[in-house]
């Protein structure tokens, strides 16, 4: 495929703010706000749609007393938060759906739990994040079934804009389309101006290197994100039939240490043999 360019619309139903574009020049490290939440899947959500909806997504669901905090600072909406496994501090750049999560918790899609190493219930560091706004993004699709899709271009456009706000070098995202009950599996080989980019209300160059079921793809030379063999993201495929959570202190049952103080599954692995 030959480059193109497309514009991605918001599809956050958050009010936008006017700011500075001046602020946007690169992704913000410093800490302008950070929190500590328990993350569970959209399954145990008390919102069976949000599942459904936001399961292919890189978008969050938070408390709404966060939004209460951010908005007595100076910051841009809409707000992105890089959810961080606080052992190995590995994140993951995500947008937020809406604030409806019980106080204390952190809904998020299960795929991105995986790609951070993070399980139900683990305690997980929200960092307030600005990236700038994207100008070039090159995508790789694991096969080419979808370029063989009428109108490709519009439905990706379609998709990228209403699940996935924002794009991270080197991840790898879940195209969910809904009319024909199928998924489409794509690399971020590249992004610019930055690593972290979010790709809403603006002109974005997309440029596609080979599928990887493609013959060129052997030899061809391109960025590519080494990953092991055989090895997909775990999504689970069927219907959540387990309790329904509609606060923080349900969740934490599940999760009650022993009356003795021991945690299951929470030792530590050691080497045997040589020191």
């Amino acid at each position: 495929m030959s480059e193109e360019e497309f514009t991605v619309n918001s599809g956050s139903d958050e009010v936008d703010e006017v700011v500075d574009d001046e602020a946007n020049d690169d992704v913000n490290d410093e800490n302008l706000y950070t929190k500590e939440l328990l993350c569970f899947s959209y399954a145990c959500s008390s919102k069976p749609e949000l599942s459904s909806r936001l399961n292919y997504s890189n978008k969050i669901c938070l408390p709404e007393s966060i939004l209460y905090e951010i908005k007595e600072r100076d910051v841009e909406f809409p707000l992105f938060f890089r959810v961080k496994n606080k052992i190995t501090q590995y994140g993951s750049v995500c947008g937020v759906e809406e604030f409806t999560s019980p106080p204390g918790v952190c809904h998020l899609p299960y795929q991105i739990m995986t790609d951070i190493c993070v399980e139900e219930g683990t305690q997980v560091e929200l960092e307030l994040v600005i990236p700038p706004k994207g100008d070039f993004v090159k995508l790789r699709f694991h096969t080419s079934e979808f370029a063989n899709l009428t109108n490709p271009k519009i439905i990706m456009e379609k998709i990228m804009s209403k699940d996935y706000p924002v794009l991270t070098c080197g991840q790898t995202i879940v195209l969910n389309y809904t009319d024909l009950n199928k998924i489409y599996r794509v690399d971020i080989l590249e992004t610019k101006p930055t690593e972290v980019i979010k790709i809403i209300d603006t002109n974005l160059n997309v440029d596609f290197a080979p599928t990887l079921d493609s013959k060129n793809n052997e030899n061809q030379e391109e960025n590519v994100v080494i990953r092991p063999d055989n090895v997909q993201p775990i999504i689970p495929s069927t219907v959540y039939n387990g309790p329904i959570i509609n606060n923080r202190e349900e969740l934490l049952k599940k999760y009650k240490q022993w009356s003795n103080g021991f945690i299951p599954f929470s030792g530590r692995g050691y080497r045997l043999g040589n020191k």
